[in-house]
């Protein structure tokens, strides 16, 4: 039983109490879970926020994780509290760039500031230098504040310099996006080493394959069309991304050339699907991003095609839902709020015509997402999001 957004109650249909005004939702012979997270999603300009958002709940994701941002993130806050959007529930943050340094005093300045903006934590997107990644992570801890991101690297002399891996784990980087920093190793000792550390300090990794496998057109020149999400989204999207996807192409210097620098770069994705399942063999915490941006890729839903590149690699089904809902959770230290099914968490939930613990590609079989205490229907969703 729902009531005002929170889980009242779980049990069997007839030792519930119910009324004329109770909501009956048919689940006979569904499966319900938690509502996905997604845990790398980047905001678009401000036309576009009310797709992301319906395509989101569309796929049965209930909580995003900001990572980057085209507009203002306070401008999207307040168009949600005011009701003009519906919306997963957002964390957001603060990005930090290259061309900003801090001191010790500017950080602790920084880190007032992040909390009284009610910010959820800080996204490091690229570094100046190792003294501001040292004054941040000191002040984050100093005053309780998240902060992950990008591996820390910054220029000196044109060089790309790496923060040293164990510096990074251990000064409480809670997540590393992409596997970056990993494939810095030169041997696999030095990784398993690498990975051992992770472990040891509970740092989280977002792996976000499936922003390599489009962005380095991986999946060139048919593959594509076997993807989940182009065989389930209606033909309006899937002919639109035909279109751009022919003019990228076209724009990149033709087949030939693409198909070039895609063999050239499967050797580097080989390393980094060694490297997750290195940190999935070691018992590392893993989270889900979606990361959609390139052809092919749709909000929300994107998290499917994630789930489905780690299933090729090996990671079991548990895990793979584990690092969908639980783990996000518990990244936020909100875990005894929601990522499962508990009398007294938020009711942000998802309704599947079939199990995805029996084969994860089931995760698509998503027909109703409840979150905010209202219901939502995926059919009607991408109408109205079509139309």
């Amino acid at each position: 039983m729902i009531r005002e957004g929170k889980i009242k109650q779980v049990d069997k249909f007839s030792k519930i109490k119910k009324n004329k005004r109770t909501r009956v939702i048919n689940g006979k012979d569904k499966f319900l879970m938690p509502g996905l997270a997604d845990m790398h999603v980047h905001m678009p300009e401000l036309e576009k926020i009310d797709t992301l958002l319906l395509m989101n709940i569309a796929a049965g994701v209930t909580h995003i994780r900001v990572m980057n941002s085209k507009v203002p993130q306070k401008e999207i806050k307040e168009r949600i509290a005011s009701g003009q959007l519906e919306s997963p529930k957002i964390y957001y943050s603060h990005i930090i760039k290259r061309d900003e340094t801090y001191s010790g005093p500017e950080a602790d300045s920084l880190m007032v500031t992040i909390k009284n903006q009610d910010i959820s934590f800080i996204k490091l997107f690229s570094l100046s230098d190792e003294s501001t990644f040292d004054n941040l992570v000191r002040s984050a801890q100093k005053y309780n504040i998240t902060i992950c991101g990008h591996y820390p690297t910054y220029q000196n002399e044109g060089k790309t310099v790496m923060v040293e891996m164990e510096k990074v784990l251990k000064n409480k980087y809670k997540s590393i996006e992409h596997l970056a920093g990993y494939n810095g190793f030169e041997t696999n000792e030095q990784l398993q080493e690498a990975v051992l550390l992770t472990k040891k300090y509970q740092v989280y990794n977002c792996p976000t394959l499936d922003w390599d496998i489009m962005a380095y057109d991986l999946q060139y020149p048919e593959l594509y069309k076997k993807r989940l999400t182009y065989r389930m989204l209606p033909s309006k999207y899937i002919q639109k991304w035909e279109s751009r996807y022919a003019e990228a192409i076209d724009k990149a210097g033709g087949s030939d050339k693409v198909t070039v620098a895609r063999d050239k770069y499967k050797e580097q994705f080989k390393r980094k699907q060694y490297i997750l399942k290195k940190l999935y063999e070691n018992d590392c915490i893993l989270l889900i991003g979606g990361d959609a941006g390139n052809h092919f890729q749709a909000d929300g839903f994107n998290v499917y095609e994630e789930m489905i590149n780690w299933s090729r690699i090996g990671v079991d089904n548990y895990t793979i839902l584990k690092s969908a809902t639980t783990n996000p959770a518990m990244f936020f230290n909100k875990n005894g709020q929601w990522g499962t099914v508990e009398t007294g968490k938020d009711a942000d939930l998802v309704i599947l015509a079939k199990n995805p613990l029996e084969n994860i590609e089931n995760i698509a079989t998503i027909t109703v997402t409840i979150t905010n205490g209202k219901v939502f229907h995926q059919k009607k969703l991408l109408e109205k999001i079509i139309r």
